[in-house]
């Protein structure tokens, strides 16, 4: 089976999702006896604090599993460093965790997987890491089969290859109308983001009031290019986006209407075998780069009362038995999550029971360094807005900054 980035068999949904191996519970205990294997009676309480409601299922195969500890999971939506602060976890589980902010109050770890190298996040002086990676995401283009197969690589699309695709098959009809085209980065917000990865993945790494404007504008310029290439201009886009896709885009494109649309695994899990199998993916890369949108990983707190508990419960999360169980169990008990939460494990050999001939090697992943704190906050609020304002306003509009700053304080006002 072909596991890097190299030509091999068509990929289809029906090939991708093998169901993962079983395993006894009789392993799982004794690989977490091992871990816990302790002289004291002593019941030992491990908070977890996570954006990731799925977990609660591994709580509980590990009470099962442990009668000397309990574990508890308490969810929120967004994790920061006042969240961890306030919360006082004994053990962190979640997505954009590298940021300065929240590294600060995580311990180092002596602690090392076979992960994928490039999602192993910050280290201090001694070369330990801080957190440890979990699962990533990484952005998808989809396509009919026959249309995937006429592009230069088998696993990898870039964004001039869909922008040379796509410009010929713009059509109108009589009144000038727009009836059909290839692809616009606009259509799908997360394209947008997917554009500065690509283009400038360390842009953000210094915050939010330390990035090239200049290579920033230059990276919103070339996105309206390709806009007005294909559509003319953005309004027209815009019509087009407004008049069509309130179609899901898989229907669209097996009907003719564009060739392309940005997706991710956990979307393309949701769709039946009957579209699926007239469609084809590739993963958005820059020259043999793919960006990773997401990485979920887990993090010791400084302040943590657990710490011993705390470590065996992530190196029984890193057994890939235990993540075929949890696979097993989230799709038993009707779980809507694609993979191992809701991403490609951190462990390739995981990812052989999840996906077919898509597995990545890892010199292939890019990663940024650091994102923003409360970075999906902003990405959506601040970032993906303002890109949007300015593609279709040619006037002056206010910097990234600026729009960041005036967001920054509205949201200090909120917490008030």
């Amino acid at each position: 089976m072909e596991t890097g980035l190299t030509p091999g068999p068509r990929f289809s949904y029906g090939e991708a999702m093998q169901k993962p191996v079983r395993h006894t519970k009789v392993s799982l205990i004794l690989f977490a006896s091992i871990f816990l294997s302790s002289c004291t009676d002593k019941v030992t309480t491990l908070r977890i604090l996570t954006d990731r409601k799925e977990l609660a299922s591994a709580a509980e195969i590990y009470n099962s599993a442990n009668e000397n500890v309990i574990v508890t999971i308490h969810n929120v939506s967004i994790i920061d460093d006042e969240v961890i602060e306030n919360e006082n976890p004994d053990l962190v589980i979640g997505s954009f965790l590298s940021s300065s902010e929240i590294i600060d109050l995580l311990r180092p770890s002596e602690a090392v997987f076979p992960v994928y190298e490039a999602l192993s996040g910050p280290r201090d002086s001694k070369g330990r890491r801080f957190l440890t990676p979990l699962a990533f995401e990484l952005p998808l283009i989809m396509g009919r089969k026959e249309i995937m197969s006429e592009l230069p690589d088998t696993m990898l699309v870039q964004p001039e290859d869909l922008r040379e695709a796509a410009a010929p098959y713009t059509a109108e009809n009589n009144e000038g109308r727009l009836i059909r085209l290839g692809f616009s980065p606009a259509w799908n917000p997360q394209s947008l983001t997917d554009l500065l990865a690509l283009r400038a993945p360390g842009i953000f790494a210094a915050g939010m009031e330390n990035f090239d404007e200049v290579l920033l504008g230059r990276i919103v310029e070339e996105t309206r290019d390709w806009i007005t290439e294909s559509a003319g201009d953005t309004a027209a886009d815009t019509a087009f986006d407004k008049r069509y896709r309130y179609i899901p885009d898989e229907y669209l494109i097996i009907d003719g209407r564009i060739l392309f649309a940005r997706t991710d695994f956990d979307y393309w899990a949701t769709l039946p075998d009957t579209i699926t199998g007239a469609l084809d993916l590739r993963y958005l890369s820059g020259p043999r780069k793919i960006p990773v949108i997401s990485v979920t990983s887990a993090g010791i707190p400084l302040k943590t009362s657990s710490p011993d508990a705390a470590s065996a419960f992530i190196q029984w999360l890193m057994l890939p038995e235990t993540q075929s169980l949890l696979m097993d169990r989230w799709k038993r008990d009707g779980i809507d999550v694609f993979g191992f939460l809701g991403g490609l494990s951190s462990l390739k050999e995981v990812n052989e029971s999840i996906i077919k001939n898509m597995i990545p090697e890892g010199h292939y992943l890019q990663v940024p360094e650091s994102r923003p704190l409360r970075w999906s906050r902003i990405r959506d609020e601040v970032i993906i807005p303002w890109f949007q304002s300015t593609l279709s306003n040619t006037s002056t509009e206010p910097t990234l900054t600026e729009a960041y700053r005036k967001w920054d304080l509205s949201s200090l006002a909120e917490g008030e």
